[in-house]
């Protein structure tokens, strides 16, 4: 994605994208590209440079500890502006987060954070400093603050989060976001794969939080088979659950995933048939170019679990799509539908295809698909172009972190 035509392009982490995407989507991949785009077309540069104050990214909290620092917020360049969108270009503290994460947790109501909830002499037990409650900003909605509850929770609870099967506490609905940050060295950039920050932020219950956690975990010492975020998650789901357990937060009552029936769309016509699967909250993928859906996997009447995909099969010819992020259960899909083989190497989702996209797939064609899970895969907003080359000194002291 370039901001201006003369930019740098922001990228994927995995280079390459997924193809047509829902913003939701977008949010749940950790997607560079989504981030920037709603920076820039959408919540525009000024208004978004609002939002970052308001939020209290550039000055101290106000904490009780020594030697407090404010944010730095590089905001010249327009690929910078947009780059914030997503963390880069940006250099806030963890209290600093945890504070514009409490107006999301608190229904729009930022509170100053403190060590201490209050004083008492261990003698005579009297009070000798209470703090309470301190209001520091509104700087959203309680309907927004619910809303980016909702999406934060799918981060966690869709399979195409980045959280997805890490970061859940079983009996309560987390919401939260992952992050991958590079580490300045030198000229550019540590190398290897571990040499990043790695952390997450969430809060409990998601409907009513009690609990805001901020887990960072600085190049974790981990083989090549095992994600950097690995320990993170580690740490927030023993920390999180004993504290829930020892304030007495009750669980979330259990909610079993909804099951929907696939209706038979065969004859329908290609966009009549997306849209009639898509109405029902079913995720269609059109394989070729014809008019009319001629066969579709799973068929009529079968059941469907929520994040499966229903693969279309028209009467045109067919092309190798973007496998980027798909179960092993949607390509054997595809693979019946179009009577290929498949060989698999990994577990988890597809990373990479060996028949690029756009290739017409023929029958006994062989795909190799390369999977992994998602601990292993993401690596989310790792992707640290340099910005307009007057700015690239600049940016190279600085910390990214979605």
């Amino acid at each position: 994605y370039k901001v201006t035509g003369n930019s740098e392009p922001i990228r994927d982490y995995n280079r390459v994208g997924w193809g047509t995407i829902s913003f939701l989507e977008g949010v749940q991949h950790s997607s560079n590209v989504l981030f920037a785009k709603l920076v820039n077309e959408y919540i525009g540069f000024d208004m978004y440079r609002e939002y970052l104050t308001k939020f209290g990214f550039e000055n101290p909290t106000g904490i009780e500890l020594p030697n407090e620092v404010g944010g730095q917020i590089v905001y010249q360049y327009p690929r910078d502006k947009a780059a914030t969108g997503f963390g880069q270009a940006t250099a806030i503290t963890p209290i600093q987060q945890i504070q514009g994460a409490i107006a999301i947790a608190n229904d729009g109501k930022m509170l100053r954070p403190h060590v201490v909830d209050k004083i008492v002499d261990s003698n005579t037990e009297e009070t000798i400093e209470d703090i309470e409650p301190e209001v520091t900003g509104t700087p959203i909605s309680a309907e927004t603050a619910k809303k980016v509850r909702d999406i934060l929770e799918t981060v966690i609870s869709s399979p195409n989060g980045t959280g997805y099967g890490k970061f859940n506490i079983e009996g309560y609905k987390v919401a939260g976001k992952t992050g991958t940050a590079q580490i300045p060295g030198g000229t550019g950039y540590l190398e290897g794969a571990n040499n990043h920050v790695y952390s997450f932020i969430g809060m409990v219950p998601k409907d009513d939080p009690q609990l805001v956690m901020y887990v960072a975990v600085q190049q974790p010492e981990v083989n090549s088979q095992v994600s950097g975020s690995l320990p993170v998650s580690t740490i927030f789901k023993t920390v999180m659950k004993n504290s829930l357990q020892y304030l007495n937060i009750k669980p979330d009552a259990q909610i079993q995933p909804e099951i929907k029936e696939v209706s038979d769309v065969t004859g329908f016509s290609a966009s009549e048939a997306a849209n009639t699967l898509q109405e029902s909250g079913l995720q269609p993928v059109l394989l070729g170019n014809g008019d009319n859906v001629v066969k579709h996997i799973p068929e009529n009447g079968e059941k469907i679990l929520p994040g499966e995909k229903i693969i279309l099969l028209t009467d045109g010819s067919v092309t190798m799509p973007n496998l980027t992020g798909w179960s092993l259960r949607d390509v054997m899909k595809l693979a019946e539908l179009v009577q290929i083989k498949v060989q698999v190497e990994g577990q988890g989702y597809v990373v990479s295809q060996s028949i690029p996209e756009g290739n017409v797939l023929n029958a006994g064609d062989t795909l190799q698909v390369n999977l992994q899970s998602y601990g292993g895969q993401i690596q989310e907003d790792t992707d640290q172009e340099n910005s307009d080359q007057e700015n690239t000194e600049q940016q190279n002291e600085e910390a990214e972190g979605t």
